[in-house]
């Protein structure tokens, strides 16, 4: 049996098989390592929450881990407890963005006892549940650190953390079962360990996690490819898929219609274009899809089809077609919005895919959808335009045409969170995107989580 002591970056991943019959329900068992009055250890004064008794600070950031670790208990079964140290911890962050938190394992482990793929890396929690005994005594099976600095000066200073447990955080708020889940579910394994920066595995070896990853552009798993092809693959968007067969057929029960745009005229254009519908917004079976004429948005700025200024052509009644960069996703669509526009379509400025419109505002009321560069340029030379912003209920939202879920794979790489999240285009949104989306009901709906831990060998309850 090898040993790796792996203590880096936001998760890792796993995988076995099942070598002794498991009996019980995984208990995951919560170890605070912060000092005394603070983190976990808050003695701050609350009120109790209808969802969590807990009367100071820290009693309800514990209540709500405890929660977050009894859903996996509940989900994954081993005879062997998970040790879970977590903390909180300044992260990077600034006024308008940053990490929530991060998490990953200690240990990493292959050829052990129960391992179904030889010379391949499993997690700790993983391979001691596969051995059914404890391979590392007395060590943590991960670790995981939250942000301390959560809505102070500089640090996304219009939020704060919701420590509720029914997922009805109010604007502004962040769900912290949410995150906590999110985190576990890291140290459990969903993860994988490949060098972004050389294509090669960790230690020469291969880990579960990896083995399911697929370049469809390609037709080659992560396994198969070169080390320059793994460089390449993992920042394919729209073709990097997961290709295990239990999240291949969960997903029809989890994710709705994919989000569309059904070009009526010109003729020379007319079909179907697949696009990243906005995380906020209504969504685009409201009342059956949005009609209208396209217009390229004008702010009267030096950069005017950005949209980060009011707009000045006329665009009421009409769909907003904006150029990416610049301001926010949402201030680009508030300001369409304010102008009269019906509808928003963002252009990448980069040749990646869709532009992602990601973003919060409950002030939007009209939907907005991205679509790719060269998209963009078509829609721009096309003279008068006229569409629907629509589902495709032939296709699912967050695959691709095979029915197999996309993996986060922007270009540029982005460290902790391309390729161990499934892909932004998801809907609704799933809890292991790379961003935690208003909505997400931690406590009751694990999404496909479940079947991608069924994917690569844990056994589920």
């Amino acid at each position: 049996m090898y040993v790796q002591n792996f203590l880096k970056r936001t998760g890792i991943c796993l995988a076995a098989s099942l070598f002794a019959a498991v009996t019980q329900a995984a208990d995951v068992v919560l170890i605070p390592i912060d000092p005394p009055g603070l983190g976990l250890n808050d003695p701050t004064p609350v009120d109790p929450l209808p969802t969590n008794p807990g009367t100071t600070v820290g009693e309800q950031r514990f209540n709500a881990f405890q929660a977050g670790a009894q859903k996996w208990g509940d989900t994954l079964a081993s005879d062997v407890p998970v040790f879970v140290a977590a903390s909180f911890q300044p992260q990077p962050c600034s006024a308008f963005g940053g990490v929530l938190a991060s998490a990953g394992p200690t240990f990493i482990f292959t050829n052990f006892p129960g391992a179904e793929v030889a010379e391949t890396w499993y997690v700790g929690a993983t391979a001691d549940s596969l051995a059914g005994e404890d391979l590392a005594p007395g060590v943590v099976d991960s670790v995981a650190f939250f942000n301390s600095d959560l809505g102070t000066p500089g640090c996304l200073e219009n939020s704060s953390w919701y420590y509720g447990l029914d997922g009805n955080e109010a604007p502004g708020q962040i769900d912290f079962l949410a995150v906590v889940t999110h985190e576990l579910a890291h140290g459990l394994g969903f993860l994988e360990l490949v060098d972004f920066e050389t294509g090669e595995f960790f230690f020469g070896l291969p880990d579960i996690y990896s083995t399911f990853m697929l370049d469809t552009s390609t037709g080659k798993l992560f396994t198969e490819m070169t080390p320059a092809e793994r460089l390449a693959a993992q920042v394919d968007s729209g073709d990097l898929a997961w290709a295990g067969e239990n999240v291949t057929a969960a997903a029809p029960a989890v994710l709705g219609p994919r989000p569309a745009i059904r070009i009526l005229r010109p003729k020379t254009l007319q079909g179907k274009l697949d696009v990243q519908q906005a995380s906020f917004g209504p969504d685009l079976r409201v009342n059956g899809g949005i009609t209208g004429q396209v217009v390229l948005a004008d702010d009267g700025s030096d950069s005017p089809t950005l949209a980060c200024e009011p707009l000045v052509n006329n665009v009421s009644g009409k769909i907003a077609l904006i150029d990416r960069g610049g301001c926010a996703f949402t201030t680009k669509t508030l300001n369409a919005q304010a102008a009269g526009a019906k509808g928003v379509i963002v252009a990448n400025n980069l040749p990646e895919g869709p532009a992602p419109m990601g973003g919060f505002s409950p002030d939007v009321s009209i939907p907005a959808v991205g679509i790719t560069l060269e998209q963009g340029n078509e829609l721009k030379g096309a003279g008068k335009v006229e569409l629907k912003l629509t589902r495709d209920k032939d296709k699912l939202a967050g695959t691709n045409d095979s029915g197999q879920v996309l993996l986060y794979a922007p270009n540029p790489f982005q460290p902790g969170s391309s390729n161990s999240h499934f892909d932004t285009s998801a809907n609704p949104s799933l809890l292991m995107e790379p961003s935690i989306t208003p909505g997400l009901d931690a406590a009751n709906n694990l999404d496909l989580t479940p079947a991608l831990f069924d994917d690569i060998g844990w056994v589920l309850q």
